[in-house]
């Protein structure tokens, strides 16, 4: 017991020693410019654990804010290039155990005039994301562990792949939504989007409030499914399944054409759209 306290205390010891050291020596990161929206097309980011905040805004111009910490001999953590009609932003760790760090240095604010840029591409490792009232053509978003937050978006195409980070989706219209998620929960709430695929190895999806669409189509190897319509659907043709037999079913006007221990099929209406439902281990719900 003696031998199991003291390992502790020195454990201790040595985790409050490098917080203590990585304090020592950080100053002040600020860096802020502008470019002309009308001159953007594509806007690339490359982040490794920075906090991204993207916003709409009235300004015509693309205006990137860097705020955080470095160590007094790092160069930039944050780059900014333009090459053409391309804006490419890099977050990059440096010192520390390896590039490990205790805390999340800083944030990048990115600032977009509505219907200005076609496309958004970023890949995160480690930070979480925020995007708020962002009208863009074409948005791919590759996150690695990070949360994500987004509300308000209005899109053509919307591609979302994470691996171990949660997705909240707010309040957006898009054309067409994919999501692809390996242990993270998807939240999708209040969307309206004609196509919509979800697919999740091992967590919860979950679309709320959503209008009726052309096809919605979600899969989780062990994640529950729960849908709920805004009101209630007019034309749909659903078919479910999941192993664990536990499925339940409650729409206006759904005719029940088929129910076996694993699966439920039926219509409403004249059945032009689709609800495709399907979840190895996990429970599905549609009200």
């Amino acid at each position: 017991m003696k031998k199991l306290i003291a390992a502790s205390l020195v454990l201790a010891a040595v985790c409050g020693l490098v917080i203590a050291c990585q304090g020592i020596g950080k100053q002040t990161f600020k860096h802020e410019t502008s470019f002309e929206a009308s001159l953007i097309k594509e806007i690339e980011i490359h982040n490794e654990s920075w906090d991204i905040e993207l916003k709409h805004t009235d300004s015509p111009n693309i205006t990137i804010a860097c705020v955080g910490k470095r160590q007094d001999n790092e160069s930039d953590p944050v780059t900014i290039s333009h090459d053409g009609n391309k804006i490419v932003i890099a977050q990059e760790d440096q010192g520390g155990m390896g590039g490990f760090t205790f805390s999340k240095k800083g944030t990048v604010y990115i600032s977009i005039p509505d219907h200005t840029v076609d496309a958004i591409a970023l890949n995160n490792d480690a930070g979480d994301i925020r995007m708020k009232h962002v009208a863009v053509q074409n948005l791919v978003m590759i996150n690695e562990s990070g949360s994500q937050l987004l509300e308000g978006l209005s899109a053509d195409k919307v591609e979302f792949m994470t691996n171990d980070g949660e997705l909240q989706l707010k309040d957006s219209s898009l054309n067409e939504l994919t999501v692809t998620s390996g242990s993270g929960d998807s939240y999708i709430t209040g969307v309206t989007s004609p196509l919509m695929n979800i697919a999740s190895t091992a967590g919860e999806v979950s679309v709320k409030e959503i209008e009726e669409g052309k096809r919605l189509r979600v899969e989780t190897e062990s994640g529950d499914i729960g849908v709920s319509y805004a009101k209630p659907p007019a034309s749909i043709k659903l078919a479910a399944n999941s192993s664990t037999s536990d499925i339940s079913v409650n729409l206006d006007g759904f005719k029940e054409q088929r129910r076996t221990d694993n699966a439920v099929a039926g219509t409403i209406g004249n059945a032009s759209h689709s609800l495709e439902l399907s979840s190895h281990t996990g429970t599905i719900t549609v009200k």
